[in-house]
């Protein structure tokens, strides 16, 4: 882990005053705390602390540690936190401890090699009993008695530790015994939680604000999100992320780091020299592999044999690196997702290529044939189901970059790139990508591909992929309307800032216009889109037809009309109806799964701007904030974009100034990811709004400089149109278009069409 001389938080203040007040009422009569918490949550730097504040108050301390390559000898850690007072006690005190006690303890500790008895094998009966009288001796004052890391320890520490529980020592002894939290864990099972006599203190992640706190001083808006995502609260996990956020971090979806080559997120690994060289090898291969895994699995992608694998998979499992996923406890993912991608970096690019070859192998075989079950386990079926699912899904993030993919990898590519569409875009996009590259595919393929595009936040090219693909998908047309992709194609106009298109898209393009309760909410929200030239008393109309077609049995679009329909009401100024419209969405969104709230997210950005129109700030934010986080979590980048300027409109009309800006510098931030000239330029308006200095972009200043003509080839540029489409617009040739372009490119000083459409979307220049 990295340096954790960094002040302590306040959540970790609060747990150290718990330890201190344990010290203070030892002074009393014995104590005694369990702490326990993941790994890297604190747990050792609590310890010192509350060390450092025994000795300051005159208490002797003894602290022990188990050795990072667990039990090589009986009582290790005790030996760790008492060799040493031994080696310098005086004849006193084993004068107190008796022969017999002082017999029972020479095996022990090396500082009593001398002794007679030092040879022999450690009475582990006898010695507990003398350690205990030892440990009741040992200060004058009193005594803090420190056992750290003691799940690595063996049966006989657990056994001292029973038995001090039941017989605490004489005098003021607080004794601390400290382990990591492990779901389902064996640990010291003879001193259960609820244990009488025993505090037992959990370290849990630490709240929001104490975790952003830690960050260092100007990390990047989007990579200090992104950050205290995976982090998830855990110190030791957030710093070590921390080191990597720089300008320009990647975007990506918290199921990207569970499965396939994951992104690199620091440039060193999280500290795990706690390890065996079984447990490292286990953990690279359970890394590569993705989650979840199985030990079937695990062990030809190790190379170990079936039984090697399941003990290092005991070790990884005891050291609280992965947990049980499912009933029938043949799965295991790692308990952080981005544990997993550190550790799959760490293992090595020469590892990886190598067991690369045999992890596919095992994968297949999952994915093919489920594993056996017990005759009668109930739920058995489900889970086997699930398991092959599962590893499918794997298989599948593994295939985007395997050469040679047959027929039914391809399959699994399409079938894996429909299910993560929501909650994984960026990964579907590859993944149909991959599918595109072995040859024709039916246009459904690419019209997904469309869909996986702009959730990712790649709008530009999502639009000119509904450009070469929206003649084909007409084909499906019915009587009623136009298709699903319709409504895709106008959603992605209206994200883009694209407004005069998408309206043409939803009437029709001079054909059947799409009807249906998505092409009606569609509608709704481009009438409520800032700068749509439409409003409120247009989308309410198409917000009710919404809600009057969408499905009963479809709480998530149900909930996504009412939104459009509270939004709407409320920026009519119609409060009592936009109240009950909200309630009516709020209370369908809780009925509502994953899979449909992934595909409704923008229902929480119309429900925060209700809740701000309807002049309930706090109300507005909590939607905000619910629907970032979720958009940060499935990678869905331009809604994300979105929810941070809906949190930055709750700041303000809450008269927090400060708190805007950092969500619209989250949001601009957001924009130069994706290139979206329409959110750079939301972005900016709102922080004009927020009264903060604006100066303009050096880059946009150079629009000046463009002749009248070059404008409006810039201007077209902005709205992602290609060379082609420019002469065509403009009646002129391609070469005269290539010509503009090359003066455009030298008088902005760029090299790229996205910086010139990101200038453009920053500029009212262009008009």
């Amino acid at each position: 882990m990295p340096d954790q001389q960094h002040p302590l938080t306040a959540a970790r203040t609060r747990d150290l005053a718990v330890l201190r007040r344990e010290l203070r009422l030892a002074a009393e009569g014995p104590r005694f705390v369990r702490l326990t918490g993941e790994p890297w949550s604190g747990k050792s730097r609590l310890l010192r602390q509350l060390a450092a504040t025994a000795h300051e108050e005159g208490w002797t301390v003894a602290s022990g540690r188990m050795p990072r390559v667990g039990r090589t000898r009986p009582f290790e850690v005790v030996a760790d936190a008492l060799d040493d007072h031994l080696a310098r006690a005086d004849g006193t005190l084993f004068e107190r401890l008796g022969e017999v006690r002082t017999r029972a303890l020479a095996p022990v500790f090396p500082a009593l090699a001398t002794l007679p008895g030092a040879g022999e094998e450690p009475d582990p009966g006898a010695a507990v009993r003398a350690l205990r009288a030892l440990v009741g001796l040992l200060g004058e004052r009193g005594t803090l008695f420190v056992l750290d890391d003691v799940h690595r320890a063996g049966p006989e520490v657990l056994d001292l530790i029973g038995h001090l529980v039941r017989n605490p020592p004489a005098g003021p002894v607080l004794t601390v015994f400290a382990h990591r939290s492990v779901p389902g864990a064996r640990h010291l099972a003879a001193v259960p939680y609820d244990a009488p006599g025993v505090r037992h203190l959990a370290l849990g992640p630490l709240p929001p604000a104490d975790a952003r706190a830690l960050l260092p001083p100007g990390t990047p808006p989007l990579a200090a999100e992104l950050v205290l995502r995976d982090a998830a609260g855990v110190p030791g996990l957030l710093h070590a992320l921390a080191r990597g956020a720089a300008p320009g971090a990647s975007f990506h979806a918290t199921a990207e780091l569970a499965t396939g080559v994951p992104p690199v997120l620091a440039p060193a690994t999280v500290d795990l020299h706690t390890l065996s060289s079984l447990g490292w090898r286990c953990a690279c291969a359970a890394a590569l592999l993705g989650d979840p895994f199985t030990a079937a699995a695990l062990a030809p992608t190790a190379g170990v044999p079936l039984e090697q694998a399941l003990a290092g998979l005991d070790e990884l499992h005891d050291e609280g690196l992965v947990r049980p996923d499912g009933a029938a406890g043949t799965r295991f993912r790692f308990v952080r997702p981005a544990v997993r991608a550190l550790v799959h970096h760490a293992s090595g690019a020469g590892w990886r290529s190598a067991a690369l070859g045999r992890a596919l192998e095992a994968l297949r075989a999952g994915a093919a044939t489920p594993a056996g079950r017990p005759d009668g386990a109930g739920g058995g079926a489900q889970d086997e189901d699930a398991g092959v699912a599962a590893a499918r899904r794997t298989l599948a993030a593994h295939l985007e970059h395997a050469p040679g993919i047959g027929l039914e990898d391809v399959r699994a590519l399409a079938l894996s790139a429909r299910e993560g569409l929501y909650t994984r875009p960026a990964r579907s996009a590859a993944a149909l990508r991959r599918v595109m590259a072995t040859g024709p595919v039916p246009v459904e393929v690419r019209l997904l591909r469309n869909k996986a595009l702009a959730l990712s936040g790649r709008l530009e090219e999502a639009v000119r992929g509904y450009e070469e693909t929206g003649p084909r998908s007409h084909e499906d047309r019915l009587p009623g309307g136009r298709t699903d992709t319709a409504v895709w194609q106008a959603r992605v106009l209206r994200w883009s800032g694209r407004h005069a298109q998408a309206r043409s898209v939803l009437d029709g393009d001079g054909g059947l216009p799409p009807a249906g309760p998505a092409a009606d909410a569609e509608r709704a929200a481009l009438a409520l889109e800032p700068g749509a030239g439409a409003g409120p008393g247009e989308a309410r109309p198409a917000a009710e037809q919404a809600l009057r077609t969408a499905p009963a049995d479809d709480p998530g679009a149900r909930a996504h009309a009412y939104a459009l329909l509270a939004a709407a009401r409320a920026a009519a100024g119609d409060v009592e109806p936009a109240r009950a419209a909200a309630d009516a969405a709020h209370a369908l969104l809780a009925r509502t799964g994953e899979p449909g709230r992934a595909a409704h997210l923008e229902a929480l950005r119309w429900l925060g701007a209700a809740e701000t129109g309807m002049g309930e700030p706090e109300r507005a934010a909590r939607y905000a904030e619910r629907g970032l986080a979720a958009a940060l979590e499935y990678g869905q980048a331009h809604l994300a974009g979105l929810l941070a300027l809906g949190l930055a409109e709750a700041a303000l009309s809450a008269g927090d100034t400060e708190g805007a800006r950092a969500r619209i510098r989250l949001a601009a931030a957001l924009a130069e990811q994706t290139a979206v000239p329409a959110l750079a330029a939301a972005a900016r308006e709102a922080e004009h709004r927020t009264g903060a200095p604006t100066g303009g972009s050096p880059d946009a200043s150079r629009l000046s400089l463009l002749s009248e003509r070059e404008r409006v080839v810039t201007g077209l540029v902005g709205e992602g149109r290609t060379n082609q489409q420019i002469a065509a617009r403009l009646d002129i040739s391609v070469k005269t278009v290539e010509t503009y372009m090359s003066r455009i490119f030298k008088k902005l000083g760029m090299n790229s069409r996205t910086q010139v459409a990101h200038v453009v979307g920053m500029s009212a220049n262009i008009r």
